[in-house]
């Protein structure tokens, strides 16, 4: 199916197509999804994702990577529902309770508004030095990250990401990742922020505990913040979960008697 780019977390701004293709998997492709998935490794885990996305539209390199992100949370999302609702359950951390939500895409799940000045990038100091910020596509995110996938020096993803944001660092590599790691005071609060900018787009969904909020107003009322990035972990499950099988599909034959 054909996404639109404006109902991206970047509104499509800059792109120079007006949409992308994004499927829901067949069980032939989440049987070889569930078999090459790498285990306990985020980086390549991380490029595998994308890797899959690419398959499907080739535009995904132009793509930044905050949208990417989103994409791979919404072709799982498609795959395991036919109406972009799945359902969720999470254990309440005062009492325990277990909470069930049903999700939706067009209601629960929004992205933070996106600033036109802030996508064209922005001048700032880091560690002493003057650094233009971009908002990496794939293509150039991978400039970064494949150097990281190959010597390890770093195998946070997260910070690996943060770096991305920082235009010449196929010039000075070693004095952007120095800055970045090696951050300090104010430095903090501006990596902090830029990744809230340019990566962390998407609200958090609030879910409500029945039993600790019973007979409560809503100024009273404490919320449960649940991650979109984290919502869909373990693949198969979820597509069991969200689509369990009903006595309609298997009819068995009846055993003459005699």
């Amino acid at each position: 199916m054909n996404i639109p780019v404006s109902q991206l977390p970047s509104g499509g701004y800059g792109y120079a197509f007006s949409d992308i293709q994004v499927s829901p998997m067949n069980f032939l492709q989440i049987t070889r999804y569930l078999e090459n998935l790498p285990e306990n490794d985020p980086l390549e885990r991380y490029l595998y994702e994308i890797k899959s996305l690419i398959d499907e539209d080739k535009r995904i390199l132009d793509c930044y990577i905050m949208d990417v992100d989103f994409l791979i949370f919404y072709k799982k999302l498609i795959t395991i529902s036919d109406n972009a609702t799945f359902n969720i359950s999470i254990s309440c951390p005062v009492c325990h309770e277990s909470i069930r939500k049903t999700i939706s895409l067009d209601k629960d799940i929004h992205f933070k508004q996106i600033d036109r000045n802030v996508m064209e990038g922005a001048i700032i100091e880091l560690g002493g030095h003057k650094y233009e910020t971009i908002v990496p596509t794939v293509r150039q995110f991978f400039k970064v990250f494949e150097k990281y996938l190959k010597y390890r020096k770093i195998e946070d993803l997260e910070i690996i990401k943060t770096i991305a944001l920082i235009k010449d660092f196929d010039i000075r590599g070693n004095q952007v990742e120095d800055d970045v790691l090696g951050a300090q005071h104010s430095d903090i609060t501006l990596l902090l922020a830029l990744k809230e900018l340019y990566n962390n787009r998407l609200e958090p969904i609030e879910v409500y505990c029945p039993k600790c909020n019973d007979g409560k107003g809503p100024e009273e009322r404490r919320g449960i913040t649940v991650s979109v990035e984290t919502l869909i972990v373990d693949f198969f499950r979820e597509i069991c979960n969200n689509c369990p099988l009903d006595g309609s599909k298997i009819l068995f034959k009846q055993v003459r008697k005699g």
